[in-house]
């Protein structure tokens, strides 16, 4: 009997923990150039923010300066960031200048303007909640 009513308990319970996330479309456009790679990174957190990019984060190869749209499965709900490099040069890094300033184009969720040093995570985070979501990120060149 015991072990019945376990099981029962779990199979219910089974359905709510199998349940998937949010599907996160993101169209970036003004890609200046058919050269390297758009890193999209999703970000979960402050810390992580820029650093160490979730596993789903997608590396797509620009093939032409058409806007690239890049789709994101089961994102769970909470708070997130994007920021997205054109990696010209493809080595898997934001390449900066002697006084720190990017040379690479670049671009955050939420923001239009890049700010002079890194953006802070609160600034560029948006909610993952039950629906689906669909966002574009223009990139800019310095």
């Amino acid at each position: 009997m015991k072990s019945s009513l376990i099981a029962f308990i779990l199979a219910l319970a089974f359905p709510l923990m199998a349940e998937e996330g949010v599907t996160l479309t993101v169209t970036v456009t003004n890609i200046p150039g058919v050269q390297g790679d758009l890193l999209i990174g999703l970000y979960d957190s402050a810390e992580s923010f820029t650093e160490a990019p979730l596993p789903q984060s997608p590396k797509i190869t620009v093939t032409s300066q058409e806007p690239v749209t890049a789709t994101i499965e089961n994102v769970k709900p909470g708070r997130y960031a994007i920021a997205v490099i054109q990696d010209l040069n493809q080595n898997g890094v934001l390449d900066k200048n002697f006084v720190g300033m990017p040379k690479e184009p670049l671009a955050f969720s939420v923001i239009d303007k890049i700010p002079k040093g890194k953006p802070k995570f609160e600034a560029c985070s948006f909610e993952v909640l039950q629906a689906d979501i669909a966002m574009t990120i223009k990139l800019v060149v310095n």
